[in-house]
């Protein structure tokens, strides 16, 4: 396999926060086993074993949880020694960690940084919206520390960005929002638009996103970033970059917005292996590390199975002037499937608000950056 990307659960589940929209915590409900615990030493050398004698060309490993840095930092500098030992096809190595932050120390941030880790720390906006809905297991709001693992990150030379989960409280304060971002000087942003539970009805929470208020955000927010990129100012907001590099010609590395899902490898706590971090349920998994190569489990039939459906265009797509950018959007957001077939994406009147918006604009940005 030329590039392989791998997301590891180290700890499965398990998280020091309780935030109220977890959609993880959802998906491991409807599993037969909740949380394979903490991941073990043979199953991750498992893992980079196999994982660096089948790449060739780039090998990604990114973790995420529940809360990674619950694993210990003991669980990533062992990471590092794996990798030394079994890249012996000197396969180009990337990292990454998602994080909610609570653990990051000074010892934590310098050894990102020193290894080249992209962290993703979660950050939702201002104070009395992240603190609503994020708190951690004792029921204590965790802006504050989030902010400090920030400076602790921009200290240490770290790379990190800022995601931002839109709940329907956030959207609605778009201005505040960016005000937010410039006063905490974060250039790096990714926009997650807040998910229901996967056998939900969409709009069952009280922070359930509705498409008219999302589409609103979407463009005030799309409007502040022009107004600063017109003035020689960039900030990288992911979405509006991949939209960005698909009008110019290049496909988007979020496969959210590919159109088809691309399957990956979710490697669970005890080695299962699932497509995606949003199926990581007990129909969709794939196999184990401990028995099966990434090329067996990512092209078998399992793997395909789950595949096939995003392939499906909905009846009203087929006409759509804006089809070919947004591209029927994530198979999480056309869920239910009516045999087989993915209903037409939950946000498609979001789009059809912010398109007609931004697209000129974005046209004349993808001209000016890529001619």
């Amino acid at each position: 396999m030329q590039a392989l990307t791998l997301l590891i659960k180290p700890v499965s589940g398990s998280c020091n926060m309780r935030c109220r929209y977890c959609f993880y915590a959802d998906v491991t409900d409807i599993r037969t086993v909740k949380n394979y615990g903490m991941m073990s030493h043979n199953t991750l050398e498992r893992i980079v074993e196999r994982a660096l004698s089948e790449a060739t060309g780039s090998c990604s490993f990114g973790f995420q949880g529940g809360e990674p840095t619950l694993a210990g930092l003991d669980f990533y500098r062992t990471l590092m020694v794996l990798e030394k030992r079994y890249n012996r096809n000197n396969v180009k190595i990337t990292h990454s960690l998602q994080t909610n932050g609570l653990l990051i120390n000074e010892e934590w941030a310098e050894f990102l940084a020193a290894n080249h880790f992209l962290t993703g720390l979660s950050i939702d906006g201002t104070k009395a919206i992240h603190d609503g809905l994020r708190f951690d297991a004792q029921g204590k709001g965790t802006h504050n520390r989030c902010l400090q693992t920030a400076r602790l990150l921009r200290k240490a030379g770290a790379q990190y960005n800022i995601l931002t989960v839109v709940t329907r409280q956030l959207a609605a304060h778009p201005d505040r929002l960016y005000s937010f971002y410039n006063q905490q000087g974060f250039e790096y942003i990714q926009l997650i638009p807040c998910l229901d539970g996967l056998e939900e009805a969409h709009g069952s929470h009280p922070y359930s996103l509705d498409t008219k208020t999302y589409g609103k955000f979407l463009c005030r927010i799309f409007d502040l970033w022009y107004d600063d990129f017109v003035k020689g100012r960039y900030r990288s907001i992911r979405a509006f970059d991949n939209y960005i590099h698909i009008l110019a010609g290049h496909p988007p590395e979020n496969c959210a917005m590919g159109g088809i899902c691309s399957a990956y490898a979710l490697v669970e706590a005890d080695g299962s292996v699932y497509p995606c971090d949003f199926y990581a349920v007990d129909k969709y998994r794939l196999g184990n590390v401990a028995a099966d190569s990434f090329e067996e489990v990512l092209t078998g039939d399992v793997a395909r199975g789950f595949v096939q459906p995003s392939r499906q265009v909905h009846p009203e797509c087929g006409g759509c002037m804006y089809f070919s950018i947004c591209r029927g959007g994530c198979r999480r957001d056309r869920e239910p499937l009516t045999d087989g077939v993915p209903a037409l994406n939950h946000y498609c009147g979001t789009y059809k608000i912010f398109f007609p918006h931004a697209l000129p604009r974005m046209r004349e940005i993808a001209l000016r950056v890529f001619g």
